[in-house]
């Protein structure tokens, strides 16, 4: 099956774009996460991905499947599986009818486990089409607990100091994430509005917070932690809400942490008081496991790195990263048969 990548994954033999960046008459949404969508006139997408971007598809027809369920087109069937990545995230196995080929196409995924997430489900597939985020081996991962738990400590020494901490988390998914599990630690929270409605939308869909949290509207009592997304300078309001508390202190938890890009990052114009190595992606072992769990007969990788091919190739798998600016640019992205 070929594929080809331009600002999405294009399979032209189905003509069916998954995660396509430009709007299309057809396309997958794997999760609500801007840098995967589009307004298509028809996105494929799940319910929970569907109640998230109800606003931004309100002019779209969309086709909503369940986990498991087929979406039986003329050339193919197309089925969800979860991802593991934030509410409603799947990949999709599209199976060629006239060949019987399975491809897995991973989407953002992690795996794993998350309190607020369907745990990811490996799929066996002919291809495979995985995300590379962090496909690079210096971007390896200790384990949750012990990130965790370093955070919690920070965080506590910083609240008996009387200072103000701020945790920094992408609005969709990692916020919430991290909402549940400082909740659970016994932290008293209060979070940005874009996030507050988003967990507002987690709620509706039946995730239970293990607590209450606050929206913040300017008011920040003391002893509570305010959870906030990365790169808010922009943002006038928050801005000067902000500006009237003293003893600020600033946490990222991000992938990038563990390979220096995270560090001396700036949030607000001044830099993180701690970054510590939390993701809600998968780390390069975890992308080289499931490469193994899955037993593709052929790999691309899509976005992140080209380590991610070049190692798999030692390991006797044909892989190729797919970036858009190799090959056949007369179609905008590299092209590659089955092997």
């Amino acid at each position: 099956m070929e594929v080809v990548f331009d600002r999405g994954v294009y399979l032209p033999e189905l003509d069916l774009w998954l995660d396509s960046r430009r709007k299309q008459e057809l396309g997958l949404i794997s999760h609500a996460h801007s840098d995967h969508t589009a307004r298509h006139r028809r996105p494929i997408l799940t319910a929970n991905t569907r109640l998230l971007l109800a606003d931004y598809l309100k002019r779209a027809d969309p086709i909503t499947l369940d986990y498991g369920e087929p979406l039986e087109r003329e050339d193919y069937t197309l089925t969800l599986y979860p991802a593991g990545h934030c509410l409603g995230s799947a990949q999709a196995l599209v199976t060629s009818k006239k060949t019987g080929q399975r491809l897995l196409y991973t989407g953002d995924f992690k795996a794993r486990p998350s309190p607020i997430n369907e745990p990811l489900r490996p799929v066996e597939c002919d291809v495979l089409v995985i995300e590379a985020t962090y496909g690079k081996p210096e971007y390896t991962f200790p384990p949750e607990d012990n990130v965790l738990e370093t955070a919690y400590r920070t965080l506590r020494v910083w609240l008996e100091r009387g200072e103000r901490p701020i945790v920094q988390g992408w609005r969709l998914g990692k916020a919430q994430e991290l909402m549940h599990h400082l909740l659970a630690a016994g932290f008293e929270l209060v979070v940005e509005d874009g996030i507050y409605r988003v967990a507002e939308a987690y709620q509706q869909a039946g995730v239970k917070f293990p607590g209450r949290f606050a929206n913040f509207n300017g008011a920040w009592a003391e002893g509570q932690v305010l959870v906030c997304p990365p790169g808010q300078r922009k943002n006038g309001s928050l801005n000067s809400a902000l500006n009237r508390y003293l003893g600020k202190r600033y946490m990222e938890l991000t992938g990038w942490a563990s390979g220096g890009r995270g560090k001396g990052r700036r949030h607000w114009g001044r830099p993180g008081d701690a970054s510590l190595p939390y993701s809600d992606h998968a780390d390069f072992n975890d992308l080289v496991n499931y490469v193994e769990q899955v037993q593709p007969r052929q790999v691309y990788t899509v976005n992140g790195f080209p380590d991610l091919a070049a190692h798999l190739r030692t390991r006797g798998y044909p892989a190729v990263h797919l970036d858009g600016k190799n090959g056949h640019q007369d179609n905008g992205g590299f092209q590659m048969k089955l092997v």
